[in-house]
């Protein structure tokens, strides 16, 4: 009976001290923190600026709102009538954009990618990178490479967007007519379902690049849509 009661405190000291430790071994990091919000909401609570954000976690903005997000040292931001879920990856963030406009801005050794009606963008090379990707409509994108070229692949398609252009890429139209070569090259057959819509900085028409002819050559024809 002596032996038990000296061991009581003893057992009680030991779990006490490792009370904070078993508490915290299933609590998880947060991924990031909100620094702006504006009619915006984290898993459809209103959130306010301070708030952490963890993965898997969504955010959406109304017509007027905003909401940006610090995740190490990259920027995310969402505008009006916007809605996202995010992740984290080894090196960043990973976004799928559900709905409006996400703009990001990453630093050398982070990525975010962008996952938006199954296709996906990220940085091309480890660099400064600052973009936006807008779903226009199903299947429909608008992508703005303000800064750093843009890794844009869909399905078994890939293609390097330059930084400086604004593109609107049709997921799914149809076919471009196919030749043995062109600009002096073998022609891509990877690169058949995605068309590329380049928009002059003065938006006055659209000027169509063909997939291929985009990829070998600085050659293009003008879209039906030009007036």
């Amino acid at each position: 009976m002596f032996i038990v009661r000296r061991s009581v405190p003893f057992f009680l000291c030991v779990s006490l001290s490792l009370y904070p430790l078993l508490c915290g071994a299933g609590a998880k990091a947060p991924l990031g923190i909100l620094t702006q919000a504006h009619e915006a909401y984290l898993n459809e609570v209103a959130a306010s600026p301070g708030l952490s954000l963890f993965d898997g976690e969504d955010v959406s903005t109304e017509a007027d709102g905003r909401l940006s997000v610090r995740v190490g040292l990259a920027t995310v931001s969402l505008a009006g009538s916007s809605s996202a879920t995010l992740h984290g990856i080894d090196v960043g963030a990973h976004v799928d954009l559900n709905a409006g406009t996400v703009a990001f801005r990453s630093p050398e050794n982070e990525i975010v990618e962008i996952h938006a009606e199954e296709a996906l963008l990220r940085p091309e090379k480890n660099q400064v990178t600052q973009a936006e990707v807008t779903i226009l409509s199903p299947k429909v994108l608008l992508i703005r490479a303000r800064r750093g070229d843009l890794a844009f692949r869909y399905q078994e398609e890939f293609q390097v967007l330059p930084e400086g252009e604004t593109y609107r890429i049709y997921l799914d139209s149809p076919a471009e007519p196919q030749g043995d070569t062109v600009a002096g090259g073998l022609k891509s057959n990877r690169l058949r379902k995605v068309s590329y819509y380049i928009m002059g900085a003065a938006g006055a028409g659209l000027t169509t690049w063909g997939v291929n002819e985009f990829v070998h050559s600085g050659s293009y024809v003008e879209s039906p849509a030009k007036p």
